[in-house]
């Protein structure tokens, strides 16, 4: 950014709201979309192709591995478990007291496959899967940092279309790899998540560019729910496709829609707002005035160094990295395990499992994007300071969630209780997408891609550690039984509330003084 000077000022701001009025709507029946409106959208759909070629591995495993052997009885009782078995010659009866394997659901029979795909299965334990799964956070960690330095030195636009590019070239070659060996799925897994690391540290430094104070938490929150609507197509579609065409092009469709974004991307985004050719005059004006204004010196310095130990430092910072581990655990010990878990468990076909396991990231899509206007509608009116605001929605969208994941765990084979539960569990944490998921750019514009990308780092050794101890829990003929899922909901609940309770002490919403860091200064009018 050269010698370029933030000037922060709040009568700028609402003079310069005022005077754009005619540009801040959000309405396409009116046709007056800005060009910040476009990249929004364009951010969200590139979030939707991060996850759905992450998550297609999660449901598509379900049908990828030879399902576990169990009894013929319709109920079993690990060796340790307690019930009544009432036995006659032709007939054994048990009556257990916690059930093991549940039943088929009553009244989908019908979402059975049909059976006649040729695609092969493979012998992978619960271990192995798990080691599957999380393989894909091994690089995702690593990268975080580097990515945060990629978008400051080249921009945000580059970093986050070639790595979500990459990933579906890896995706599109998951199933040849699978014939080899699982080995060379973990490589792959491995190689898309040091693709997909760069990424949202390069959001981040869009947004940091490209949205308004007034508008911020709700451009955040609409560019975040690109995860939900991701997730609600590749579980309630991927079923039906694997059912009917085989596993393999579960992850050839979406490779495909990958391919088609990144040219969209790549011909419509830009840097920055000063840098688009088409962006009009009033629109420039409301977000480089609300969120900061570039003067151009004549004498360029180069960008500022990241104050690395005031960041390490603040306890704002670390109260975000705590509560994104605590959502990160939530998330990924359902998005990585839920198709298992209703498989296993509730006994779902792929089909129906697929439907089940998106409605909650449905509803996770709906809280998270009527957050967004909540926030803003709180904070542009007084009602709440950034930092409560933060604060209140950090709070609901932990509680509940984990309040109700651990009651599923005592609903046994009562599959409408359990999917309900779930949605809740899972809805109720979109409201997280107004709290830390936000809270770098209150902190600061100037380093936002750089909180991020540490937070992150963090954040995500969950995947690594959540989906490997599902597979601990659950391994062995026993392992699939709702005593031991009990202990997964558990765990999960109470990270959500420990971390909960860090970020509601520490949290803040205020610009942190570091932000003026080197050639950064406030304006204060």
């Amino acid at each position: 950014m050269g010698g370029a000077k933030f000037h922060i000022s709040d009568s700028v701001n609402t003079a310069l709201s005022d005077q754009a009025k005619p540009s801040t709507k959000w309405s396409l029946l009116e046709l007056n979309v800005g060009k910040r409106h476009w990249l929004t959208i364009l951010l969200c759909l590139g979030v939707f192709n991060i996850y759905t070629t992450r998550v297609a591995l999660s449901i598509a495993i379900v049908a990828m591995v030879k399902p576990p052997v169990v009894p013929s009885s319709n109920y079993s009782l690990s060796a340790n478990s307690t019930g009544y078995v009432n036995s006659t010659e032709n007939q054994v009866t048990i009556i257990p007291v916690l059930l093991e394997i549940c039943p088929e659901p009553a009244g989908l029979s019908s979402a059975k496959a049909i059976g006649h795909t040729k695609s092969p299965r493979f012998e992978w334990d619960s271990t192995i899967q798990g080691h599957i799964l999380g393989s894909y956070f091994y690089g995702y960690i690593v990268a975080q940092i580097p990515g945060g330095w990629l978008a400051r030195r080249f921009g945000g636009k580059l970093p986050f279309g070639l790595g979500i590019l990459i990933a579906g070239i890896l995706t599109v070659i998951t199933p040849i790899a699978s014939g080899y060996h699982y080995g060379a799925v973990i490589a792959i897994r491995v190689a898309e998540g040091l693709s997909t690391a760069i990424c949202f540290p390069a959001l981040h430094h869009l947004l940091s560019k490209w949205s308004p104070s007034r508008e911020r938490t709700r451009m955040s929150t609409l560019v975040a729910a690109g995860a939900p609507i991701g997730n609600v197509v590749v579980l309630g579609v991927s079923g039906f496709i694997g059912d009917y065409l085989g596993w393999e092009y579960i992850f050839y469709v979406y490779s495909g829609v990958t391919g088609f974004w990144f040219i969209l991307f790549q011909v419509f985004v830009y840097n920055s707002p000063s840098e688009h050719p088409g962006i009009t005059d009033d629109e420039l004006k409301l977000i480089t005035g609300s969120a900061e204004k570039i003067t151009t010196n004549t004498d360029p310095k180069p960008s500022p160094p990241v104050p690395w130990r005031r960041i390490l430092t603040s306890l704002p910072v670390w109260a975000i990295v705590f509560a994104h581990f605590g959502q990160n655990w939530g998330n990924y010990t359902l998005l990585t395990n839920l198709p298992t878990y209703m498989r296993n468990i509730l006994n779902f076909e792929l089909s129906a499992n697929g439907v089940f396991s998106a409605l909650p990231h449905l509803a996770l899509w709906i809280f998270s994007v009527s957050s967004g206007y909540a926030s803003d509608y709180l904070r542009h009116h007084k009602y709440l300071s950034t930092t409560n605001c933060r604060k209140l929605f950090n709070t609901v969208g932990n509680l509940i969630p984990a309040v109700a994941l651990i009651t599923v765990g005592y609903v046994g084979c009562d599959w409408v209780a359990a999917v309900t539960l779930l949605t809740v569990s899972v809805g109720f944490s979109g409201l997280t997408q107004s709290s830390y998921q936000v809270n770098s750019l209150d902190l600061s514009l100037a380093f936002a891609s750089t909180i991020f990308s540490f937070s992150n780092t963090i954040a995500n050794v969950p995947g690594i550690i959540s989906p490997y101890s599902v597979g601990l829990i659950t391994a062995g003929p026993d392992g699939q039984s709702v005593l031991n899922w009990q202990i997964i909901f558990y765990l999960s609940g109470g990270i959500r509330i420990f971390t909960m309770i860090v970020y509601g002490i520490f949290a803040s919403g205020e610009v942190a003084p570091w932000n003026y860091a080197g050639d950064l200064e406030v304006v204060n009018k």
